[in-house]
């Protein structure tokens, strides 16, 4: 019997709808592009990030100084400290504007395994993931939160995470003013399954018995909680925030080579499609902005730009960068990369991501289609025996 194709020499998509950096992917003899495996794709990104290590970015200081710094990336370190910076400033201001906050945890994932048996390429498998979200028809998760909770005050946050295989699946963390029940939030969880066609109804039972099995979890939030006398039996309040929401955004704080190999898989292919790992909502961004100018300092310069859209803005002849300058009085001049010969300059706003498409070939990878059906409660058998 056939052996199953390794997840590595899977290609990493085989759509023509789904848009890839272009060093993701290669010429064809026939003509047109097709993507690179997982494995070499993998290979792309580490020489990418590598070469950050060369990278700076050059400042004007208001007094007509150059500045150096390390040019940014999602995937390093320090961004997460800024991800957890920004949940603490959302923290900040909820506690200050919302009278009751509960946070809803939700979570989204899809089959793993293709129609055939073999493993699914994971950037498509991750767009089936993530496009529920908001779907290019039909009525997704969003618009099932939005009547839910009609009249409550709420925001939210995406975050993608890696599964242990590599593979990625999607948590949203809702915010909301009020207390709340799981079923409020079934709707979304049933959304979900209508519009990703791999949603296992399994995987999303919210009528499990295993409560830490099910898809929701809701937490009432208490800011001046003391970690120390928190009661280790009660797991419905959480104190801060930022440990809470951060524990889902995977291995942030780590060197990226000190991470496992399925972090790194998975890396891969939100690099290779210009995936956002961390969103927040428009309400949420203009609360943190509101936390950021109501402080007095101005120390820091650069900050992720959550206006950043790789599908419109990743290219050369866009203006909108994945970072924005902060402090008043500083402008960034150019890029920089040295080596042995020296510092070469380029344009900032010409370093931009140079995304394609590929040749359709979705036969090769076909979805492991689910029913779409809500999950159903589990009923005990009753008899005249022990009625």
């Amino acid at each position: 019997m056939a052996t199953r194709p390794s997840r590595a020499a899977r290609p990493i998509s085989v759509r023509d709808d789904q848009k890839l950096r272009e060093e993701c992917t290669t010429e064809r003899h026939a003509g047109g592009r097709r993507a690179k495996t997982w494995s070499s794709v993998l290979n792309e990104f580490l020489d990418w990030y590598n070469g950050y290590r060369h990278a700076h970015l050059i400042f004007t200081d208001p007094d007509g100084n150059e500045v150096r710094t390390q040019m940014p990336n999602s995937h390093q370190p320090r961004y997460g400290n800024k991800y957890y910076a920004r949940l603490k400033a959302l923290e900040r201001q909820m506690v200050r504007e919302y009278d009751d906050l509960h946070i809803a945890m939700l979570t989204f994932t899809g089959s793993t395994k293709n129609d055939n048996g073999g493993w699914r390429c994971p950037a498509d498998h991750l767009r089936d993931v993530v496009d529920s979200w908001r779907p290019n028809r039909g009525r997704g998760v969003y618009h099932a939160l939005r009547s839910s909770l009609d009249g409550m005050e709420w925001e939210y946050g995406l975050v993608v995470e890696k599964h242990k295989s590599g593979y990625g699946h999607v948590h949203c963390a809702v915010f909301i003013d009020g207390e709340v029940n799981e079923s409020d939030f079934h709707p979304a969880i049933d959304a979900h399954l209508r519009q990703c066609e791999i949603a296992h109804r399994d995987a999303h039972n919210y009528h499990a018995d295993d409560e830490s099995a099910r898809p929701i979890s809701i937490r009432s939030v208490d800011p001046n909680l003391d970690s120390d006398e928190l009661d280790s039996n009660r797991d419905d309040v959480v104190g801060n925030v930022g440990s809470y929401i951060g524990e889902y955004i995977g291995a942030y704080g780590e060197p990226l080579f000190d991470r496992g190999l399925d972090e790194l898989q998975f890396r891969a292919a939100v690099w290779a499609t210009g995936t956002q790992v961390v969103r927040f909502s428009e309400g949420a961004n203009e609360l943190i902005q509101r936390e950021r100018d109501d402080r007095d300092d101005e120390e820091e310069i650069l900050v992720p730009n959550p206006e950043f859209d790789p599908d419109k803005h990743a290219n050369p002849e866009s203006d909108v960068l994945p970072f924005e300058v902060v402090n008043p009085g500083w402008s960034i001049t150019a890029v920089g990369r040295v080596d042995q010969d020296g510092e070469e300059r380029h344009d900032v706003t010409r370093s931009g991501v140079v995304f394609t498409t590929i040749e359709d070939a979705r036969h090769l990878d076909p979805p492991n289609t689910q029913p779409s059906t809500p999950p159903q409660p589990k009923y005990n058998t009753t008899t005249l025996d022990n009625y």
